[in-house]
């Protein structure tokens, strides 16, 4: 894919067999270190005491117990990262998609006062928003959702599923090189890659994923058209709602407006049933005022932004103009945003002055054209 749709960014370590490799490599190298000591120790005393000499096969062994060790720590070491750059996204659905109406129309839902007053700490301290993105490493994770540009020259390769191979798309899957996963460069949060074909007009997305020794693997794989608006028979999310687009790019927000919907995680959801657009739920909790899967959250017109610095500022009309959407358990109350090393870390901190009580649920069933299908309504 050419033009101005790339990422700037590192070669990665995948997670899998490189990880795995690195990890025995170190652990080789050190037991056979260890063991060298303790055997030229042992050689020491032996003549020391007049012991008759013996071959140096201990020796021997474990000093090919180190090499091996350290050959395959050298070779799966971490490469050199940095926090990458990614591109700003066309509109990768059609216009009538939900994502882009505007919900500043919509009646508050029956249902608000309850589902927001749930939103709460052990405490009752309501939670806070939390920027799911970062331009920094912290504790090994760079935060945020990555994507990866492909086109009709990116290789195809076969992914095993795992945990749902009969819901998930089982055809070839074109993997990006290098390839952006979520959670890099340790990994171990979702693991989601995501693959983009703006030519094409498809979108591929993965949750675990993983390669063990060239072959990949996750635990569930769908495929978007992204031409259409109806919900295919796979996902990688327990919502049943495509990721990326609802997910807040920095050259969005740089160009100074976030025109969509989007995604947001809770640590407080309903078991119950979905509500539209969601088509599922991984919710747990036990409070009954809890919210469902694919409540429509609307910043309140009335709470103050002006004094949020730049970045946290458009965010927060977007979320005033466009809401966010429960699509995920997990977290706080977290939106969705690409890891760019552009982000302005202090500025975004700042969205933690905006809390669950500064929302409203919206009704979007008026909105709603079909329950299969993502269109809405537009305005007026």
């Amino acid at each position: 894919m050419g033009g101005e749709f790339t990422v700037v960014g590192p070669q990665v370590r995948l997670p899998g067999s490189d990880q795995l490799m690195f990890g025995v490599g170190v652990v080789l190298l050190a037991v056979g270190l260890v063991a060298l000591a303790v055997v030229m120790l042992l050689r020491a005393r032996r003549r020391r005491r007049g012991a008759p000499r013996r071959p140096p096969v201990a020796i021997g062994v474990v000093s090919v117990l180190a090499l091996i060790g350290g050959a395959l720590a050298v070779a799966n070491r971490p490469l050199p990262f940095f926090v990458p750059e990614f591109p700003a996204l066309p509109r990768l659905l059609p216009e009538q998609a939900f994502f882009y109406r505007t919900v500043t129309d919509l009646p508050v839902s029956a249902d608000s006062a309850r589902a927001v007053a749930s939103l709460t700490g052990p405490d009752g301290t309501p939670f806070a928003l939390v920027p799911g993105m970062s331009g920094v490493v912290v504790d090994g994770v760079a935060w945020g959702m990555p994507f990866n540009p492909v086109d009709d020259a990116t290789p195809r390769v076969a992914v095993k599923m795992r945990r749902s191979p009969s819901p998930s798309f089982t055809g070839s899957y074109p993997m990006a090189d290098p390839a952006y996963i979520q959670s890099l460069p340790s990994y171990g949060i979702d693991n989601h890659y995501i693959a983009v074909d703006a030519t094409a007009r498809r979108m591929w997305e993965l949750i675990a994923a993983s390669r063990w020794f060239g072959r990949w693997e996750a635990d569930a794989g769908a495929l978007w058209n992204l031409d259409e608006l109806t919900y295919p028979r796979s996902s990688t999310t327990a919502s049943g709602l495509p990721l990326l687009p609802g997910t807040i790019t920095y050259p969005e927000v740089a160009a100074g407006r976030v025109q969509h919907a989007v995604l947001m995680a809770a640590g407080v959801t309903s078991p119950g049933a979905a509500v539209w657009p969601a088509r599922g739920t991984d919710g747990r909790s036990t409070d009954p005022d809890a919210p469902r899967m694919g409540s429509w959250f609307r910043l309140r017109a009335d709470v103050p932004i002006d004094d949020l610095p730049i970045q946290a500022r458009v965010i927060a009309q977007g979320l005033k103009d466009y809401g966010m959407v429960l699509g995920d358990t997990g977290g706080t109350m977290a939106i969705t945003g690409t890891v760019d090393r552009r982000w302005d870390d202090d500025q975004l901190r700042a969205l933690n002055r905006i809390t669950a009580h500064d929302f409203d649920v919206v009704d979007g069933s008026g909105v709603m054209v079909s329950p299969d299908s993502m269109e809405a309504r537009p305005a007026g």
